[in-house]
């Protein structure tokens, strides 16, 4: 190892702070990983974490650079039960337009829950030399240098009260998540507050956990909501033992409900016959959870005018996505693996790694964000009841057809799932053979359609 330097502190132990701390045990003699909860001892649900009920998924590209982090860990999870497969052959999966159809694509999932997940990367980090773990501590703001330029430090509090103390650092992670306060500690350190963008497309999930003793043909079923007009899917998910989590979602303000009579109803309403199948077969193990912390969400860290030396924020920190897409744990990852390569080739020297790498995490995050955001941006009009701006309603009528394409084209759902999981640019959708055949040989939904969104959903 080269380069090494002080001590690093990273707040949160989410998947992304976990995974940031790992990688800052190669570049700094000692981390210390600051958690406002008390850690459970095994793969118990964290509280801050009440997502981690629902359905949460691992794209190919985050799933292979933790490999690279924490070897044998698809081993591990694998013999703890959680299954291997390929997405294309192993899953089931609706689009407006109908099944796309059965096809491998040699993309390997493993649908393993996510406190199993997170529990995993924990006690892999704990056991490092190099790390002390502080939980059931909060963090109430940064210790800066006298002069204000750089970040020394945070200033913390035990959970349950106590005396305030600062821990003093050369290089300070947030990955405390989409509720953040680094914004406020920016400002009461003299910084200007950063803008805001929030795309909210009015989704919420209700998730309950299910056993099922029959072999299904899949180990995972996903229906697609299409705006304006269908706003209701699902994710449902073997994460071993027979034992499946089913998320139902709607988009647009229409939400699934959450008393059982009434969630299956919902449930059955989706038209989807795998997802018949799998509930008709199972016996309830959980109730019905809700979630509807959905909103995209950007910090634009990167614009900021001044930026404090020794500071990074990365996940959803800075972007947090809207969950429906898949994309928020693998995008944090990514970005780990980014700070840990500029350490890397900046050797000893920290004096503009923050900057830097917030310009890294906005690039790594833009085109994430126009992939949510472009759905989201057409439920929030139709909310409005509301015409959609024409570059969206282009989009939208292209992404319509592009599907019903998919339902009758192996080739188009390899490339799907490759731009899905974050192995391929969204342009692959737009190369010369599917484009002339998404304009000449696919057709539209019947309206009313993305393109004219011409009714406001009904309220849920």
């Amino acid at each position: 190892m080269v380069g090494q330097r002080g001590h690093g502190v990273v707040i949160g132990s989410g998947i992304c702070g976990l995974t940031a701390a790992r990688v800052l045990t190669e570049h700094f003699d000692s981390v210390t990983l600051l958690e406002r909860d008390a850690l459970p001892d095994g793969d118990e649900r964290r509280r801050g974490t009440p997502q981690a009920r629902h359905v949460h998924g691992l794209l190919a590209r985050g799933a292979a650079h933790l490999e690279d982090l924490f070897p044998g860990l698809r081993a591990e999870l694998a013999r703890a039960g959680a299954p291997v497969y390929d997405h294309g052959a192993g899953a089931r999966t609706r689009v407006w337009a109908g099944s796309l159809p059965t096809v491998t694509v040699g993309l390997e999932v493993q649908t393993a829950h996510r406190d199993a997940l997170e529990g995993a990367l924990r006690r892999r980090v704990t056991a490092m030399e190099k790390v002390t773990v502080r939980d059931a501590t909060t963090v109430t703001g940064l210790h800066t240098s006298k002069d204000g330029t750089r970040v020394a430090g945070v200033s913390v509090t035990p959970a349950s009260g106590g005396d305030a103390e600062v821990i003093e650092a050369d290089l300070v992670v947030d990955a405390s998540g989409r509720n953040s306060a680094l914004p406020d500690w920016l400002t009461a350190a003299g910084y200007p507050a950063p803008k805001e963008t929030v795309v909210d497309g009015g989704l919420a999930y209700a998730t309950r956990t299910v056993q099922v003793e029959q072999e299904q043909p899949a180990e995972g079923l996903q229906q697609m909501n299409q705006p304006p007009d269908r706003p209701g899917g699902a994710y449902a998910s073997h994460t071993g033992g027979g034992r499946w989590t089913v998320t139902l979602f709607g988009a647009g303000g229409q939400h699934p409900p959450v008393d059982s009579e009434g969630w299956l109803s919902y449930a059955e309403s989706l038209g989807n016959e795998d997802l018949d199948r799998l509930l008709e077969q199972s016996t309830p193990v959980s109730g019905v959870f809700q979630y509807k912390a959905t909103a995209n969400r950007r910090w634009e860290y990167a614009g900021m005018r001044r930026w404090p030396e020794g500071l990074v924020a990365l996940g959803d920190s800075a972007t947090a996505f809207n969950p429906v897409f898949g994309q928020g744990m693998t995008i944090a990852v990514g970005q780990c693996v980014a700070l840990g390569e500029a350490l890397s080739a900046r050797g000893g020297d920290l004096a503009g790694l923050g900057r830097q790498t917030q310009r890294m995490v906005a690039r790594s995050a833009r085109i994430p964000w126009l992939m949510a955001t472009s759905d989201d941006l057409v439920w929030s009009y139709a909310m409005r009841g509301a015409r959609l701006p024409l570059h969206w309603r282009a989009t939208a009528w292209y992404k319509h057809r592009l599907l019903h394409l998919a339902t009758r084209d192996p080739g188009v759902v390899t490339t799907f799932m490759r731009v899905y999981h974050m192995l391929a640019s969204p342009a692959a959708m737009a190369a010369p053979r599917i484009m002339g055949r998404v304009l000449f040989s696919a057709k539209s939904p019947s309206p009313p359609s993305a393109a004219e969104p011409d009714t406001a959903p009904r309220g849920g």
